[in-house]
């Protein structure tokens, strides 16, 4: 199973791209705080694909949850391969902490459902 929950804030200016294909690409890192377990501060980068009519109105500071699957991209750099990981969104929710809480916890019984 490959499913990730991030809840936190958005942190530097979230980028924009018109692609070749003509969708919009838009990459931003949502910043979570630990629990207090020992697990600090942690940056996530987010990248959501889809026509520029549906793109998303992420902003820095502004708080989020994304529920989505961890993608890996490999590309060519300065001669050698490179990788990057990311969250490939199904949903992202802006403000809104009671909308937030239930896509968690929606998000997570459907994990648990489909684990059984």
């Amino acid at each position: 199973m490959n499913f990730c929950v991030v809840q936190g804030i958005v942190v530097g200016e979230p980028r924009v791209t018109a692609l070749a294909s003509g969708e919009t690409a838009l990459t931003f890192d949502v910043q979570t705080i630990g629990d207090g377990g020992g697990i600090g501060r942690t940056s996530v980068p987010v990248e959501w694909k889809g026509p520029a009519k549906k793109l998303p109105k992420v902003s820095p500071d502004l708080a989020v949850a994304v529920t989505g699957s961890v993608a890996r991209r490999f590309y060519r750099a300065q001669g050698s391969t490179q990788t990057r990981v990311y969250i490939k969104p199904f949903s992202i929710v802006l403000r809104q902490p009671s909308r937030q809480r239930r896509l968690i916890e929606d998000a997570l019984a459907a994990a648990l459902a489909e684990r059984s």
